[in-house]
Parts: C-alpha cells; sequence; structure tokens
C-alpha cells in the first residue's frame, strides 16, 4: 500500500518538474522573458528614467526602481500558460503595498499593460483616500 502511494507521489513531482523544464525551454526559444514580453517590459520600464532589470531568468524577470526612499518593483513570471505580474512598492513612509494579475501568456501586452496602470491608479487612489494624514476639512 505504502508503495503505490510513494510510486503516485514521485510521479506527481517527476511530471511537475519535466512540465516545468518544458516550459523553460518554450519560454527560452522565444527569446527570453525580456524577448516575449518586449512591449510589456518597455512600457513598464518607461515609468522612471532610474528603472533597470534587476534578475533575470528562463521564465522570470524582475525590474524597477530602488534607492533610498524605497522600492517599486515588478516581477513577471511565467506561469503554465500565463504570465503573473506581482507589484511590490515599499517606502519607510507609505510602507508596504502589493498587487497582482495572471494574464493568458498570448494576451496583448499593451492591454495587460492598460488594466495594471488602471488597477494600480485605482489601487493609489484608496491608498490616499483611505490614508489617516489626509486633510479631512
Amino acid at each position: 500500500m505504502w508503495t503505490v502511494v510513494i510510486l503516485i507521489i514521485l510521479f506527481i513531482v517527476g511530471k511537475f518538474l519535466y512540465d516545468r523544464n518544458q516550459q523553460t525551454i518554450h519560454v527560452g526559444r522565444q527569446g527570453g522573458m525580456e524577448n516575449k514580453y518586449k512591449i510589456l517590459v518597455e512600457k513598464l520600464m518607461g515609468g522612471h528614467s532610474d528603472t533597470r532589470i534587476f534578475q533575470r531568468t528562463m521564465d522570470s524577470l524582475i525590474l524597477g526602481v530602488s534607492n533610498a526612499g524605497g522600492s517599486t518593483l515588478f516581477e513577471l513570471l511565467e506561469t503554465f500558460g500565463n504570465v503573473t505580474i506581482t507589484w511590490e512598492m515599499t517606502s519607510p513612509m507609505f510602507g508596504k503595498h502589493k498587487l497582482k494579475w495572471t494574464f493568458p501568456e498570448y494576451m496583448d501586452q499593451l492591454e495587460m499593460y492598460n488594466q495594471i496602470e488602471n488597477d494600480l491608479d485605482k489601487y493609489q487612489k484608496n491608498a490616499i483616500n483611505t490614508s489617516p494624514f489626509r486633510d479631512k476639512r
């Protein structure tokens, strides 16, 4: 009985690792994350002159701005037919904020960017309106 359970677990783990490797090969054949999501990367990097790429792997990319005043980072991660984008902002004054999106990998990248931009705009307006430091005259 335990042998069957162990074999099933080993099969599931092996299948996951195989599929993950195939995904990495798939993205690599498309020129890597920077090339596959070129339009999206260019739009995200256009927001600030100091934006740079912090980390790249075959299936992920981290870009943004980081300095003494805090950081704003975007992580793009290819995940089995989707791309997951995480925005994380850390600031000594405003604290830590995080949003996440998942899009189909071949969705129009300008639509992805527009959705991210709209959601960030709403989030930031809501954060300002609920801030305890807001002047409520």
